[in-house]
Parts: structure tokens; C-alpha cells; sequence
């Protein structure tokens, strides 16, 4: 016989079947109010990609059904929009290393020479690119070191060249073979894991035959370093690509040509002229002439030891170039007045773009004096003449000076009212 349920069994039955009748109810109330939703957001049009510069709101998930798209317009050029940038180079001349400035950073270990640039060095770091002629090539062992007239360079003078903030090394000089080729291959390899530009040196035809474009604030400068020769010296056979040299003149006006095509701006770093002259000799006049009748714009040269001009120069056929014609010795052990007297050129260089198309031209240039406190120990350094004194002057081992002596010096040689 079936068992009866008892009272509270039924009452605890019903309350189940109760339950399940309401979960049921909301289920079906939840699927019709899901369904609505869905078919709204699928009615409402996807927001068009904002315009360039529109600020678009920021969205929830719970607002997009979509992700936005991730492919950003494309910029547009306003006609005749006009954009400028600019370029500060700074150029020094004869980084030229005789025995009393090596001799001056010896005695500390390792050897050191951050003491030569330390008064010029904020305004080597300030420019957007510095250019120092390193006149003597370096020897990596210090049993190689010498002094005039074969010079060898101890490395060490490139690390505090490094450190001072040059970015452009000119290494086409007559002394570049005063050690022999490897050594210039040697100065390549040194340079080669430091952030500079090496100019005028080059380790295989393949790179010398193409050359330098240095890209600075959207500027793409071209530049050359030539020498006019090597003390007698000549390039071995089959090696001619090592050295940049004035008489191979096919090469140098290619150079030029490739430059015209593919940089902004053509800059030729040239080492001639006549020694201890206080102006430019012929040949240094003929070959600005040449370079500056091909294209190039300016001309920074090196070699006489001592400051000349800076001046506008026309060529032959109408062309015109700044041309600084010497910027003296950076640093050297000269003992005369005139070889301790040296000078900074810092030019601005200005691309404008307008519409496409660009004009690129030097928009101010300067030319400051510097001089050269000859020492047995670390005083030696290169200063500006602005911030040498008389008490100096007076202990400068090679040459005994005073600053009037000197800016009139400098004033007659650059043409300046004192």
C-alpha cells in the first residue's frame, strides 16, 4: 500500500514547485530583454573615424559593440604651410699634437688629456655639430709617440676628444702617413665603436667612394675632407681610395656632384695653403674657386698654422661660398704669438620648406678667438681669448703675452674694428 504524504511533505512540495515557476518566469523575462538589446546596438551606425585634431570621447565597452579603428589618418599638408629648421656647426682648426702636449697628460695612469679642451668644452657640447682637424694620426702603442716631424699621437688625445663633444673628426692632413698606412687604418678602427663622423680617411674603396651625408635636425649636410699632400710621403699602390687627396681631381669634383644631387647643403673641409701666412696663397684661392664653382657652399680649411679671413667668396662663374680660409691651431706647442692664436667658426645653417619644395642657406656665422696656454702640466688648455687674462699670458711657457697684444693681433688679421 502506497505511503500517504503527510501535511508538511505537500507544503514543502509546493513551495519547490513555486520556486521553479519563478526562475522559469525570469529566465524568460531576461532572453526577451537581452533579444531587444542586442537588436538595438545592432541598428544603431558605427561613429565615422574622427578628422585629424578632432578630439574623440572617450568610450566604455558597454558603449561599442566594435573596436575602433586602430590605422590612423593620414596627415594632411596645409598649401603653402612653411616649416624652418636650423643647424649650429662649429668648426676648430689644427688639433696639433707635439711633444709638450703629450707630455702633459703622461704622468697620469691611464694617460689623460681632458685638461687641453676643458674651457671650450661647453661650447663644443652646445652645438648640433662640432668639427676639430685632428692633424697628427694616432698610434695605439705608447712606445710609438713622437713628436715632430714624423708625429705619432697617442689614442688617449682621441678620448678626450670624444669626451669634449666633437662629432666630426677631419683626419686628411699632410701628416696622415707621417707613420705609415696602417696606422691610418688603425685610426679608423679606433674611431670606429665611438658616435663620430670620420672624414678624409677611409679603409676600402668601397667606402671610400661614396660620400659622407650627415643628417642633423632634418638637414642633410654633405661634406669632404681633402688634403693638398703627405710631406713627400704617397699612398702604396692599389691603396690611392685610403686618403682623400686634392689631385685626384675626378674624384673630388664627383664627390661634389654626388653631394649636389642628395645632400641640402655641400660643406668641404680642405687642407692647403701656405704656412704662417696671414692670408690665402693662390693655390688655396684656385682650388676654393674650383670646389665652390661645382656646388659647394662652404669652405672651412686648415693647414697655415695660423688664422686668415673668413669672407663671401664668387667664383669664376658666379657661384658664391662662405670661406673660412684658416682657423689656426687649436692646440699645439708653436712658440709664436700668431701660431698660439686660433679661432671657432660657428655657422647656422637654415632649411625652409614650403609647399614641397626647400631652400636650404647659412643665415649667420661667427668666428671667436681662441689661444693656446703652453704648459708642463695640465694648466695647458685651449681658451677663448675673451677668458684669458694677463697673469696668464705672462706664464705661457712658449710665448709671453698680454691680451691687448693679442686682440690687436686678432683684429688685424680678421679685419675687425678693435
Amino acid at each position: 500500500m502506497r505511503r500517504r504524504k503527510t501535511p508538511g511533505t505537500a507544503k514543502l512540495f509546493r513551495w519547490a514547485w513555486g520556486l521553479l515557476a519563478l526562475v522559469t518566469v525570469a529566465s524568460v523575462i531576461l532572453f526577451f530583454r537581452n533579444y531587444l538589446s542586442s537588436s538595438k546596438a545592432q541598428e544603431t551606425p558605427k561613429a565615422s573615424p574622427a578628422a585629424p585634431g578632432t578630439v574623440v570621447p572617450v568610450l566604455s565597452s558597454a558603449d561599442v559593440t566594435t573596436e575602433l579603428p586602430t590605422t590612423p589618418a593620414p596627415e594632411t599638408t596645409t598649401e603653402g604651410e612653411t616649416t624652418v629648421s636650423t643647424v649650429t656647426l662649429l668648426a676648430v682648426g689644427d688639433n696639433l699634437i707635439h711633444n709638450t702636449v703629450y707630455k702633459s697628460g703622461w704622468n697620469s695612469n691611464p694617460w689623460n688629456y681632458d685638461h687641453l679642451y676643458r674651457y671650450v668644452r661647453d661650447d663644443i657640447e652646445a652645438a648640433d655639430l662640432a668639427v676639430i682637424n685632428q692633424e697628427t694620426i694616432f698610434v695605439s702603442n705608447h712606445k710609438n709617440v713622437s713628436n715632430y716631424p714624423l708625429f705619432g699621437t697617442p689614442r688617449e688625445i682621441g678620448d678626450a676628444v670624444y669626451k669634449a663633444g666633437f662629432d666630426v673628426i677631419l683626419h686628411a692632413s699632410n701628416h696622415v702617413l707621417d707613420m705609415g698606412i696602417e696606422n691610418v687604418y688603425d685610426a679608423i678602427d679606433y674611431w670606429s665603436d665611438k658616435d663620430v663622423t670620420v672624414l678624409g680617411i677611409h679603409k676600402s674603396a668601397q667606402d671610400a667612394a661614396i660620400p659622407t651625408i650627415v643628417e642633423k635636425n632634418g638637414i642633410r649636410i654633405g661634406m669632404i675632407n681633402y688634403t693638398y699632400g703627405f710631406n713627400g710621403f704617397g699612398l702604396p699602390a692599389g691603396q690611392e681610395y685610403a686618403v682623400d687627396h686634392l689631385d685626384n681631381r675626378e674624384k673630388l669634383l664627383s664627390d661634389i656632384a654626388y653631394l649636389e644631387s642628395h645632400a641640402d647643403i655641400t660643406v668641404a673641409f680642405l687642407h692647403m695653403g701656405q704656412e704662417y701666412s696671414i692670408r690665402p696663397d693662390q693655390y688655396a684661392k684656385d682650388m676654393v674657386d674650383l670646389v665652390v664653382s661645382h656646388g659647394v657652399d662652404l669652405c672651412i680649411d686648415a693647414h697655415p698654422h695660423v688664422v686668415e679671413p673668413c669672407e663671401e667668396v664668387t667664383a669664376s662663374n658666379g657661384n658664391k661660398a662662405l670661406v673660412y680660409w684658416s682657423l689656426g691651431n687649436f692646440i699645439s706647442a708653436q712658440d709664436e704669438l700668431d701660431r698660439l692664436l686660433g679661432a671657432m667658426a660657428t655657422v647656422t645653417i637654415q632649411k625652409t620648406v614650403t609647399g614641397g619644395k626647400s631652400v636650404t642657406e647659412i643665415i649667420d656665422h661667427d668666428m671667436q678667438p681662441l689661444v693656446t696656454h703652453t704648459a708642463y702640466d695640465t694648466t695647458y688648455a685651449v681658451y677663448h681669448l675673451e677668458d684669458y687674462n694677463d697673469w696668464l699670458g705672462a706664464r705661457n711657457l712658449y710665448c709671453r703675452m698680454t691680451t691687448d697684444k693679442l686682440w690687436a693681433r686678432w683684429h688685424e688679421i680678421v679685419g675687425d674694428e678693435p
